[in-house]
């Protein structure tokens, strides 16, 4: 899928809101700092989604973003952006440190954790976005890179930033049959570009499927609420056959199905005694977090904690 967004196409009242909510609908929660005068606005992104994979190339004169210290929102999928810098000067902050790139740089930043951003004027850049628990790598990993200086004199580097470049720039959408061949080199390029700084020649080479059951299990959580919520969904999603799925699971324990319905159990057993929630109807809660039939679910609830929802609904009233 292909998009174009040009706030020229706006009128000129309408287009610093429009600027806050296209940045908001990738980032979440952020201040965008913009010029003052809105006719002055410059921003045209053309965005193409291949698999998990989200890239990106923008120009814009947007003078800063900033992403306070405050909780990720319920519905945010935290992300890993890998900015590559094609024109002008941005710099950024985050975890303590601060970067400086310029044309033919990268750098990585985690959407999840607040960031300072600014820009010395217009700025043209690639910016590729990817899950983070599609990624695979875990946060203290990502603080290490997180706003450092990626340099495009690593051949590594260069060869990834052609690719993104070229893929960021063409207007025709990857088709699905492209898309689906991609996918996959596209994460595990983007986790080699991330790591090369750290030395760790094992996580740039390494096979995905070393962290498989970290990324799955933060898959489910992401998804636990959607009914087809299924082995045959989860091993698409991350490129793996059922039955590796189902291997990887069982050498850590899991029984999958089990797995999920206790976690949907859990989420709404604590909906059923949230005042947040009084006003929703017990049914309406078990459809919320995936359960189709009302009765199966009181069945299930109650097997596993012993009351039945409306009694341990009335129970954390009364407390």
């Amino acid at each position: 899928m292909a998009i174009r967004f040009d706030v020229e196409s706006l009128p000129p009242g309408d287009r610093a809101d429009a600027i806050r909510e296209l940045s908001r609908s990738v980032n979440g929660r952020i201040e965008v700092h913009l010029p003052r005068d809105p006719a002055h606005l410059r921003v045209v992104a053309d965005i193409n989604t291949v698999g998990a994979v989200e890239v990106a190339g923008i120009d814009w004169n947007v003078a800063g973003l900033r992403r306070a210290n405050a909780p990720v929102e319920e519905d945010m999928v935290p992300h890993v952006f890998l900015v590559l810098q094609e024109t002008g000067v941005t710099r950024f902050s985050q975890g303590g440190k601060r970067g400086v790139i310029r044309a033919g740089d990268l750098t990585v930043i985690d959407n999840a954790k607040p960031y300072d951003i600014s820009f010395d004027h217009a700025v043209s850049a690639v910016v590729v976005r990817v899950p983070t628990h599609v990624l695979g790598l875990r946060s203290s990993l990502l603080g290490q890179v997180a706003a450092a200086r990626i340099g495009s004199e690593r051949p590594l580097v260069a060869a990834a930033a052609a690719f993104f470049a070229r893929l960021a720039r063409q207007r025709a959408a990857v088709g699905d049959a492209e898309a689906a061949m991609l996918a996959q080199p596209c994460v595990d390029l983007i986790r080699a570009v991330a790591t090369t700084s750290l030395d760790r020649d094992d996580l740039a080479r390494g096979p995905l499927h070393h962290t498989l059951l970290q990324r799955v299990e933060e898959y489910v959580r992401l998804h636990l609420a959607e009914s087809d919520l299924t082995a045959a969904r989860i091993a698409t999603e991350h490129h793996v056959s059922v039955r590796q799925l189902y291997l990887t699971l069982s050498r850590a324990g899991i029984t999958l199905g089990d797995w999920i319905r206790t976690q949907r159990l859990e989420e709404c057993r604590r909906e059923l005694a949230s005042p947040v929630h009084r006003s929703m109807t017990i049914e309406a809660i078990a459809h919320r977090w995936g359960f189709a039939s009302a009765p199966h679910f009181s069945r299930v609830f109650k097997a596993t904690y012993g009351v039945s929802p409306r009694e341990w609904r009335s129970g954390q009233a009364a407390d």
